[in-house]
């Protein structure tokens, strides 16, 4: 492939790309990059150009110019169309983050409403199940919900399952809250993290320094999963080997039942300098 082509082809990806972030449809974006390659086209010209079928251009025009991205050109004979200017296109751009913020400040609101609903028909325990990868994001961003004392005890890193970059999205969002914690592990844990500097070398990024954790010997209790205690809800989540799942349940007695079991382990439990990561002194031995 030469170099022309290839630029042809970045130049592509690259509207492609941002077309599809605005929420066009491949079809729209074939569309639309036909009309800024040729000008203004008949819809027999587009058809050839986009490989998108006449009789099928009829309805998608229509739509796509009440979406925005083209316009017809009255100028012509022939039902003729082009693609919308930069300028429309910064419009769009900037109607889209009018409404991203508007959405992100009346969430709570939303929020709110949805929940009075569900005060009307949900039991005293509402038990919700999470399997896959976006499952384990959805329960583990809920966390992010909590008020007071974040009670959890940990088997494995998040990185593990849900990538780094959303682990550092919790990590900040935590920060941002002010999050205070108490987080219990076990031998596993320890075998875990000894493991993960063998194989990766460094600590997982993020400023965890807020982070209170103890030690608690499998003499006393095996941690084998992750548990997150907070507000009304206790969350098991585990994954090992593509085995991924997660159960949520929402009950005031059973949150405080497990914060009091968590409470008295915690007094139990020791700090391990050596391996506190939230201790900036820390540094890797052998």
């Amino acid at each position: 492939m030469n170099t022309i082509s290839q630029e042809t082809d970045l130049r592509t990806k690259i509207i492609s790309d941002y077309l599809e972030q605005l929420g066009y449809s491949s079809e729209a974006i074939k569309i639309y990059i036909a009309l800024i390659k040729n000008g203004p086209s008949t819809l027999l010209k587009i058809s050839k150009d986009s490989g998108i079928e006449r009789t099928k251009l009829y309805r998608l025009i229509d739509d796509f110019v009440e979406k925005g991205i083209v316009e017809e050109v009255p100028a012509y004979k022939r039902k003729t169309v082009k693609a919308v200017d930069l300028y429309t296109i910064e419009l769009l751009v900037r109607e889209k983050q009018s409404k991203a913020l508007n959405l992100n400040e009346t969430f709570p609101i939303f929020s709110e409403a949805v929940k009075d609903y569900s005060k009307d028909f949900l039991p005293g325990v509402n038990v919700v199940y999470y399997r896959g990868i976006e499952g384990m994001k959805q329960m583990i961003w809920h966390i992010t919900r909590s008020k007071g004392l974040f009670r959890t005890c940990s088997y494995r890193f998040w990185n593990d399952i849900v990538g780094d970059k959303f682990t550092l999205d919790i990590n900040r969002e935590m920060i941002a809250k002010k999050f205070k914690v108490h987080d219990l592990y076990s031998d596993q844990y320890i075998l875990y993290k000894k493991n993960w500097m063998k194989t990766k070398g460094i600590k997982p990024a993020g400023d965890w320094s807020f982070w209170n954790a103890r030690y608690i010997s499998e003499k006393i209790v095996k941690i084998n999963q992750n548990i997150d205690i907070y507000n009304d809800i206790v969350a098991y989540s585990y994954w090992d080997e593509g085995d991924v799942f997660g159960v949520e349940i929402q009950n005031q007695r059973v949150a405080d039942m497990q914060k009091q079991i968590h409470d008295v382990l915690w007094k139990l439990g020791k700090k391990r300098n050596e391996l506190d990561w939230a201790n900036p002194v820390w540094r890797r031995k052998g």
